[in-house]
């Protein structure tokens, strides 16, 4: 799989993880993610935002983008791309804001790479105000991912879909690189999985709404998944309303907390914790994705 780096991976700001970079390192050890250093764009890229990002880092993260770099793998066997234009959709929200050059660099580099037999990602990070939006409301906050594919055509080779992966867990549950990567999933023998909307890739079909005064992921069932009021949206789980009768029935409840995916308080997609004068009317029986 190749891997295209999002110039806004090396946007200067205050609040940088190693994290960050150590997961797109992750990547490429363990799912083998492939990054040639195309000519279309790789100099610019450490040139324009590479070496000022570096300079702004702490040791620790230095080694990390120093990794991130090293990773680049020779482009020889990925043939030349000669067209000047390139039919794209998605790249003026994703790349209008840099300098004019950068949407034309950033749609021959993956038009390139996607003229190939490989699959494409592009490798990028959520940036409230570009590709994601806050939804605030009931003390929770919902953030919603308005960019997750971007598409090309190259010459003489039908559409390319490019998803834009920002976390590892995107490169094994599609999905979620619409959706929150924290949502459990029936893969993770989760006792209540998060079940996807069928075709959430598409951009009219809702997949958050606002459930009990609260913004919420929506599941195929129309389950709405939301964050726990707790300042920072911290708290490991999620507060998920079922909003089927006969699913609440089964359950003996219309609200229930699942242990998010990635939490250190349980196993993901089992039950996070239950108020005490709920926990008579709880029959843990779990739900499978239809």
């Amino acid at each position: 799989m190749i891997a295209i780096l999002d110039p806004a991976l090396f946007a200067v700001r205050g609040d940088v993880r190693v994290g960050e970079l150590d997961a797109i390192n992750l990547m490429c050890r363990r799912d083998g993610l492939r990054i040639p250093r195309l000519s279309e764009y790789w100099d610019p890229l450490w040139t324009e935002f590479g070496r000022p990002f570096e300079q702004s880092l702490p040791a620790q993260a230095k080694h990390a983008l120093q990794q991130l770099r090293a990773n680049g793998s020779d482009d020889g066997d990925i043939p030349a791309f000669d067209d000047a234009k390139v039919w794209r959709r998605g790249f003026s929200q994703m790349f209008g804001s840099l300098h004019s050059d950068w949407m034309k660099r950033m749609a021959l580099a993956i038009a390139r790479a996607a003229s190939t037999e490989q699959p494409v990602v592009l490798l990028t990070r959520k940036v409230v105000g570009r590709n994601t939006q806050l939804r605030v409301a009931g003390g929770t906050t919902l953030e919603e991912i308005t960019r997750w594919v971007v598409y090309v055509q190259p010459k003489r080779v039908g559409p390319k879909s490019v998803p834009c992966v920002h976390h590892p867990r995107n490169l094994i549950h599609r999905w979620t690189t619409r959706l929150d990567w924290r949502l459990p999933a029936r893969e993770d023998s989760a006792r209540y999985p998060f079940c996807p909307p069928l075709q959430w890739s598409i951009h009219t079909t809702q997949v958050c709404r606002t459930v009990e005064s609260k913004p919420a992921w929506v599941d195929c069932q129309g389950n709405g998944w939301a964050r726990p009021n707790i300042a920072g949206g911290v708290g490991n789980h999620w507060d998920v309303f079922i909003r089927v009768p006969t699913l609440e029935q089964r359950i003996g409840l219309s609200q229930i907390n699942v242990v998010e995916f990635g939490s250190p308080e349980g196993r993901v997609g089992d039950i996070h914790h239950v108020p005490a004068d709920k926990k008579p009317y709880l029959k843990d029986v779990g739900w499978s994705c239809p």
